[in-house]
Parts: structure tokens; C-alpha cells; sequence
């Protein structure tokens, strides 16, 4: 998928939110923060967004010369890691963590769908799909595309719902 659909997938993480608080004043940065999420594992590429607007940070670090795409940072074995991670953003606001760690399996989880898949189970290289390879969908294709306008519109409601304009039947937990 691209990073704009990724960003986006990752930023609808912020709907977590709304179960543990229904009239959440985070849910905005809650987004940003999901989204980027969604974009930092394919760090592991230089052809990435994350890579762009970054400033080349993957090639500061090297990591495109380390990490194969859709190696380490698309598998399971790096999502402990993101937990751990992501736990050091508790102090700023107790459900970002969440937000941010689904944000990012949001990345791997849709790279799925796609002809190439992932080392989900790093070190083993072998790829791995999601689904049966002829119904997967390439990067740019018309999915990808689509995927970007439901998560666009799903996203859209979040402010509108901030501002009173929907209400959303959302149960507490």
C-alpha cells in the first residue's frame, strides 16, 4: 500500500479511544500519532515516506542496508519491541501506547493483501500472505486507493463527533 493509506489505516487506530473515553479531547493528536505509526515500518526502505519526510533518516541510520523490506519491521517478532516502545508514551497521555501500537500493526497487517507479503516470521525469509495470492492487490491499485477514501471518511468522523456534529454509539468499557 502507500504511505498515504497507510498513514491513514494507522491514524483510525485513534478509534480505540473512543471505548475507553467517548468524548475524547486526544483524539486528534491521537490520530497524527497512529498515523505515523503506520508509516514507521518501512523505515527498513529508502523509497518510503517515512524515508521523505524524514529527511533520509533510514539512510542516516543505514537501515535499508541492514533490514531487508518487509523483513524484521513487518513481523511478529518486532512487536514486542513496539510495545515496549510505545509504553515510554505513557506519561504523555495513558492510551497513546495503544494507539501508537496498533498504528503500527496496521502496517504490517495490510501489507498482507499485497502479491508480495511479509517475513512476518523474521528471520525465516519467506513471505507470507494474508490471503490466496490471486485475490491479493497492488501497491497504487485501485484498493489501495479505496482503502485510502473509507479510512479518509472513517477519519472525518472523528473531529465531527470532537465537535458535536455526530454522535457515535460507542459503549464505555
Amino acid at each position: 500500500m502507500t504511505g498515504r493509506t497507510h498513514f491513514i489505516i494507522g491514524a483510525n487506530a485513534a478509534w480505540l479511544a473512543l471505548f475507553f473515553q467517548p468524548m475524547n479531547v486526544w483524539l486528534i493528536p491521537l490520530a497524527v500519532a497512529g498515523g505515523l505509526a503506520g508509516l514507521l515500518p518501512d523505515i527498513d526502505t529508502r523509497a518510503s515516506t517515512i524515508h521523505q519526510k524524514s529527511q533520509g533518516l533510514t539512510r542516516i541510520l543505514l537501515l535499508h542496508k541492514i533490514l531487508r523490506h518487509r523483513g524484521f519491521s513487518h513481523s511478529l517478532l518486532v512487536l514486542p519491541f513496539i510495545a515496549l516502545l510505545s509504553s515510554f508514551l505513557f506519561p504523555i497521555y495513558p492510551l497513546l501506547p495503544l494507539i501508537f501500537f496498533w498504528g503500527y500493526v496496521s502496517h504490517p497487517l495490510i501489507d498482507g493483501f499485497n502479491p508480495q507479503g511479509c517475513e512476518y516470521l523474521f528471520p525465516n525469509p519467506k513471505n507470507y500472505r494474508l490471503i490466496p495470492k490471486f485475490l491479493c492487490v497492488d501497491t497504487g491499485g485501485w484498493v489501495d486507493h479505496l482503502l485510502f477514501i473509507i479510512g479518509s471518511l472513517a477519519l472525518l468522523a472523528i473531529p465531527l463527533h470532537y465537535l458535536g456534529l455526530i454522535t457515535l454509539a460507542v459503549e464505555k468499557i
